[in-house]
């Protein structure tokens, strides 16, 4: 189950350069964050709107995972190219405590046209996987899978 984009035009990552080439991040306290900062770990971005209902659906378990992940070598990101104060609103009213991000171009100026997406990258910042859809992010296995890239 996704939230769809019509637009067919094909944006491809390869990697952690390449996206960082074609936008920049901004947290929710409006600060720049550098995900090469995050070069030797692994990275989990985690498309996602406020107006999706399956992304909605997948934060419950967005929230176990980053508590399974804390002291590993994956970090967590959900990233939205709607407006800080919109995701602000959204997280203030649900109490979530995930690692929110906003992306200054719109998710299919980066390849993401359905919603939610979910794109892993290896801790050489190398693109591995990209999986459409509501993921259960409280499976043992796949946090698994998230461990072994």
């Amino acid at each position: 189950m996704s939230c769809k984009s019509n637009n067919t035009k094909k944006n491809r990552l390869t990697d952690l350069e390449s996206l960082q080439s074609k936008s920049t991040f901004i947290n929710l306290s409006k600060q720049e964050v550098d995900l090469n900062l995050f070069s030797n770990k692994k990275i989990i971005l985690n498309y996602w709107a406020t107006w999706c209902g399956p992304c909605i659906k997948e934060m419950p378990d967005l929230m176990i995972a980053e508590k399974k992940l804390k002291d590993s070598d994956v970090s967590l990101f959900l990233v939205s190219d709607e407006d800080v104060s919109v995701i602000s609103k959204f997280v203030d009213n649900n109490q979530y405590t995930l690692n929110f991000l906003k992306s200054n171009v719109s998710n299919e100026m980066l390849g993401v046209y359905s919603l939610p997406t979910t794109i892993l990258f290896d801790n050489k910042g190398n693109k591995v996987e990209t999986i459409v859809g509501v993921l259960d992010f409280s499976d043992e296995n796949l946090i698994n899978k998230f461990l072994k890239y």
